[in-house]
């Protein structure tokens, strides 16, 4: 635990990041309002990572939920289409257009829903260049999320890149790091050197139900003052400056935000395997076995 004037213990901050899930009751192994219950009792925030491209498929009812418990749901962007390595090229161009097209989207989301996001981009399979961070920079989001700070067009880095709270190591633009559920170790790393704590899940860590995950928060909560709290707040209580939501160029987004069969096919086969396949351990283990 950090120590300020020899005697305080100081705040740390801490978020549940969960990847992809739709704005629907229930998607894979998650259902919202159960959760919303376990962070009620649990004492803990959940921020979702939204795959841009889901811009128009929101449920108005799971919306009413995110508006009416602002306290324990946040958005956040994640990715564009969410494809293989769609932020790891070093084709600058493309990407600014890709980040352009993923900010318009969350703005159309916005509008749609009346839902405000954080200008927060977590890398999809975290893969990215340093040429992505330099087109989500100049693009104006504020800061990104990975679990790993080695981008796909980088040499091995330093230690300071996996010291600090957040590295600047790519043109200067701020990336945070979370961790798998399962690092303990570097949790209570990340607590005594004044890092936040930001756990990474997906759906199917719920399968087995909500304890896992609310026996780790119990066990973070445990480690000090811990105050959970969205993506957005984290990163302006360490670069100490308020976010300003990025206008989206209308230039870029018009030949990115047409329909493209192969994204409009991935979409569709992963929410196919999260809806159906994984919500069950035999099913899973055997779709992981025929994959491999």
């Amino acid at each position: 635990m950090v120590i300020e004037n020899g005697d305080q213990a100081a705040e740390s901050l801490a978020c549940l990041i969960i990847d992809d899930p739709l704005l629907k009751p229930d998607y894979g192994c998650l259902n919202y309002e159960k959760l919303l219950e376990e962070m009620k009792v649990h004492n803990f925030f959940t921020e979702i990572a939204f795959i841009p491209w889901n811009y128009k498929r929101s449920d108005a009812g799971t919306v009413r939920l995110f508006a009416e418990n602002p306290d324990y749901y946040a958005l956040c962007v994640h990715g564009c289409n969410h494809t293989t390595n769609e932020f790891g090229g070093k084709n600058y161009q493309e990407l600014r257009e890709l980040s352009a097209t993923a900010l318009w989207r969350m703005e159309q989301h916005k509008r749609i829903t009346g839902l405000p996001y954080d200008p927060v981009l977590v890398f999809p399979h975290g893969q990215f260049s340093s040429v992505a961070m330099k087109a989500l920079k100049d693009l104006g989001f504020f800061a990104a999320v990975n679990w790993t700070a080695k981008a796909t067009d980088s040499e091995d880095l330093p230690n300071v890149g996996f010291q600090s709270a957040v590295t600047s190591l790519y043109h200067d633009f701020p990336l945070f790091l979370r961790r798998n559920s399962n690092d303990k170790p570097l949790f209570m790393q990340d607590n005594e050197l004044g890092r936040p704590i930001i756990i990474d899940a997906h759906h199917h860590d719920f399968r087995d139900g909500y304890k896992d995950i609310t026996d780790l928060v119990d066990w973070i909560n445990s480690l000090g003052k811990i105050r959970w709290t969205s993506l957005l707040e984290i990163a302006e209580h360490y670069l100490e400056r308020t976010a300003i939501v990025p206008e989206p160029d209308p230039d870029f987004v018009v030949k990115n935000n047409r329909l493209k069969p192969n994204v409009c096919l991935r979409r569709f086969l992963s929410e196919l395997r999260d809806n159906y396949i994984e919500k069950y351990n035999f099913s899973t283990k055997l779709y992981r076995m025929l994959r491999s």
